[in-house]
């Protein structure tokens, strides 16, 4: 079955289950009544992200991201935010092994989870983005789980900037992912436009890093470091 048939079929079964639960139309809906369609949403959704099937998965993150923008999912939605985390650590944290091997390593799946963590914002869907840091070895999901931080903002404990630095620091030693760089840059120079002005040191050392011309990077993005460290000196 393919993903719009699987859909028409959820889609089917969640009219139904409507249908069966709805009251008279005249009437108004009650709080406990939002809050049940609410919670039917969310456990039709975790049966969907439960499915051993990537597709499946993905269904769940799109419904999510629905919810989202029809204003049913905001920063206290805890429920769906750690639907979502399971999401995000498919076949890192969370795995099942056949034959020997990891079936779930759905990187796209985590992704995508990662950056609907970000849309959500929060104090709760910043942490689970700082978990993802702690295992997390795709450069895609990394670069994701980055721009997810500079949406939710800094903590009070200076993790977000740290984890980003460690982060840089590693790809610069490592991979020297371009992408990766760029997404880094746009989301310090996000964070600080949201501050006015960042004081870390080591996020300065990570970006001259990057605009250095012997560590590798592109010259477009080598430009942009060095725009960024001007950008960043302008707040003082």
């Amino acid at each position: 079955m393919n993903i719009r048939k699987k859909a028409a079929a959820l889609a089917g079964a969640f009219l139904f289950l409507t249908v069966l639960g709805a009251q008279d139309n005249s009437s108004e809906q009650t709080i406990e009544d939002v809050y049940l369609k609410s919670t039917v949403k969310a456990q039709i959704i975790r049966s969907q992200a439960e499915s051993p099937d990537r597709d499946m998965k993905i269904i769940a993150i799109q419904d999510i991201e629905e919810m989202i923008q029809n204003g049913e999912v905001d920063e206290n939605s805890i429920e769906i935010i750690d639907i979502l985390s399971d999401l995000s650590s498919e076949g890192i944290d969370k795995k099942v092994v056949e034959g020997g091997r990891v079936v779930n390593n759905f990187s796209m799946v985590r992704k995508e989870a990662v950056r609907i963590l970000g849309e959500i914002g929060g104090d709760t869907a910043r942490d689970m983005i700082l978990n993802i840091f702690k295992n997390e070895n795709e450069t895609m999901v990394l670069t994701e789980a980055v721009l997810a931080l500079s949406k939710t903002g800094l903590d009070e404990n200076g993790e977000v900037l740290d984890l980003i630095s460690w982060t840089m620091h590693s790809q610069t030693a490592v991979t020297k992912d371009n992408t990766f760089a760029n997404a880094s840059l746009s989301a310090i120079q996000k964070l600080a436009n949201d501050n006015n002005g960042l004081e870390d040191e080591k996020v300065f050392r990570e970006i001259a890093a990057i605009a250095d011309p012997r560590n590798g990077y592109i010259t477009v993005v080598r430009m942009k470091a060095l725009q960024l460290l001007d950008e960043l000196q302008s707040y003082y």
